[in-house]
């Protein structure tokens, strides 16, 4: 990189601060945009840079957190909404929706909605802060984002928003009765409340539960203690569990590749005794006679290849699907 000592560091002290660059003036964003065209710098939006080799260093969440954390500071007076307020809370948010800029507006505004930036009309819409950044309430925002989007994507917003509210999804779905006048989308906001669970750990565990679902699983419990005869009494946790009508047990894994990449969750450990720690946990598992259901993200959005490994482990399916999950 051939830029200037100087913008090196307010790049480097604004990706540490978990946002990007700003520009200061009309006079710096031109310096800005010359480091753009040589391929020093790249910009996610308007007077908003990064660093290439930071950029490409991050997860697409991370990449959206720094932009959003720039562009409030650029335009301090904006209101986040839908997604983008969903992210700035620390919610579940899927990779597919991320791209647009979505804020409020109100209906008397001359400025609509574009490529890179999505305005939702609410009237009189109540406020929060997110970390110092203005954003639509918690309920306002998994509201939007719920009846907008998919409903794999939704539940999982719906998931982690009762994970951090530690609330029941019959709370959420009367709140929403708050918000707009009846339709079918409403209605489907409404329902996936209800199927709602906030002892999801994270969102590729409820877009799974989403799938099964989706294809009439029998349920699993989430978050189930299974006691181990050589850890001094601490229990093991799986994903999901299944109490089968024949009487066999089945623990459900999620496996996913950042648990042996990202250094918060290996905890400086070698990828060696990762696995073998892994092995160990699956024997004592199987000590219960429960059988352990390993299965990647890769596999949930490859639905018949999901259907496979679930039927090879006794899994039942025939039950009712949902109306909301009947068109996913």
């Amino acid at each position: 990189m051939s830029i200037h000592k100087d913008l090196q560091k307010r790049l480097s002290d604004a990706h540490a601060m978990g946002s990007c660059l700003i520009s200061e003036s009309r006079a710096d964003d031109r310096r800005l945009r010359a480091a753009c065209v040589r391929g020093d710098l790249i910009s996610p939006f308007h007077h908003v840079y990064a660093d290439p080799s930071v950029w490409r260093s991050l997860k697409p969440t991370e990449r959206e957190m720094q932009r959003l954390r720039a562009i409030a500071k650029l335009h301090p007076d904006w209101v986040f909404a839908s997604v983008s307020a969903a992210l700035l809370r620390g919610l579940a948010v899927s990779y597919s929706l991320i791209g647009r800029v979505h804020i409020v507006t109100n209906a008397q505004s001359h400025s609509r909605s574009s490529h890179d930036i999505e305005r939702h009309i609410i009237p009189d819409a109540d406020t929060d802060e997110a970390n110092g950044i203005r954003v639509t309430t918690l309920g306002r925002t998994a509201f939007d984002c719920m009846r907008t989007y998919g409903f794999r994507e939704s539940l999982a917003i719906c998931d982690s928003v009762l994970r951090q509210t530690e609330k029941p999804g019959e709370q959420l779905a009367e709140a929403f009765g708050a918000f707009h006048r009846a339709n079918r989308r409403k209605e489907e906001a409404v329902q996936i409340a209800l199927l709602g669970d906030g002892r999801a750990e994270n969102g590729g565990e409820s877009i799974a539960r989403a799938v099964m679902i989706e294809q009439g699983f029998q349920l699993p419990e989430l978050q189930v203690e299974i006691p181990t005869f050589d850890k001094q009494g601490e229990p093991y946790r799986a994903d999901f569990f299944w109490q089968l009508g024949d009487g066999r047990q089945v623990a459900g894994e999620l496996d996913g590749r950042e648990k042996y990449r990202n250094p918060q969750m290996t905890g400086g450990r070698d990828i060696v005794d990762i696995l073998a720690d892994e092995r160990l946990r699956e024997s004592r598992i199987s000590a219960n006679d429960i059988r352990v259901m390993r299965f990647s993200f890769s596999d949930v959005t490859h639905v018949g290849r999901f259907r496979q490994i679930m039927g090879a482990f006794g899994i039942p399916d025939g039950n009712p699907v949902p109306a909301v999950a009947q068109s996913a």
